[in-house]
């Protein structure tokens, strides 16, 4: 799915724009958690900010840095996906 990214300053006029492409449907995504018990109102900037810094992690995981924190990654979504469960 292809998105459009817009952060717009409140106080400003400033604006960022930009194209994401995520293979999962980010606003669903961002519906779950916002069910989830540990986010509250950090939920939508959470999910938003995790699926756009993992599709630019899976794109460049033969770079060295994100290849070395991938392992911990993984760690961190199955504790992300176990989290709230039987709560």
């Amino acid at each position: 799915m292809k998105y459009k990214i817009t952060v717009e300053e409140l106080t400003g006029e400033n604006t960022l724009a930009f194209e994401a492409e995520s293979h999962e449907d980010i606003l669903e995504i961002v519906e779950k958690l916002k069910t989830h018990p540990d986010f509250g109102n950090d939920a939508e900037a959470f999910g938003l900010g995790l699926k756009l810094f993992t599709s630019v992690m899976m794109k460049q995981k033969s770079n060295p840095l994100f290849k070395n924190l991938m392992p911990h990654f993984k760690d961190f979504m199955k504790g992300l996906k176990g989290a709230g469960k039987g709560r």
